[in-house]
């Protein structure tokens, strides 16, 4: 039996995330949401505010709350240009949803997870472990599962903000990269 130790140095070697985009528009967005309360709503909130920006394809699915997807696993997955993971108050949820992201990123898909505070150590325990300290998330507000309408398209609004940081290419550094 082999015990890790989430403040040791990772046990596999660090790579970077996938290429980020330059825009929304044109590309397929993926909402994945683990099914836990408020989770499915919310991210739909995510994509409506990232609708005023952009014009985008969207498809949809669930993810599981508290293991790494397998391949076969997740659909539609490999058609989106990026993907929006939300969860539901959970630890384990947390754990499992940046892991997931972090093999999207693998997978050449840029993806961002949204946490709030109570799970930060967690997902920053996860990146360390899984090779990759320098993926991002975006940061809400704590809690989600127990929230009326209105609060929960204020934490959709934040979380739409920190899509365009995470995931986005900054236009300045698109056009040097040129």
């Amino acid at each position: 039996m082999i015990v890790l130790d989430p403040t040791q140095d990772s046990l596999v070697s660090s790579r970077a995330g996938a290429p980020r985009l330059d825009t929304l528009d044109g590309k397929t967005l993926g909402l994945w949401n683990n099914a836990k309360i408020n989770a499915a709503k919310f991210v739909e909130m995510i994509g409506e505010e990232l609708a005023k920006d952009f014009s985008f394809e969207i498809v949809r699915g669930v993810y599981n709350p508290g293991r790494l997807m397998e391949p076969d696993e997740w659909g539609e997955i490999d058609r989106c240009d990026a993907v929006v993971l939300v969860n539901g108050d959970c630890g384990a949820c947390s754990t499992s949803g940046i892991a997931n992201a972090i093999e999207l990123e693998k997978r050449g898909i840029p993806a961002m997870l949204v946490v709030t505070p109570p799970f930060i150590d967690a997902v920053k325990a996860t990146v360390e472990m899984r090779g990759m300290p320098d993926i991002q998330w975006a940061l809400v507000d704590h809690p989600i599962a127990r929230l009326d309408e209105e609060t929960l398209r204020t934490r959709a609004v934040e979380a739409a903000r920190q899509f365009h940081d995470i995931v986005l290419q900054p236009v300045a550094a698109a056009s040097q990269a040129a």
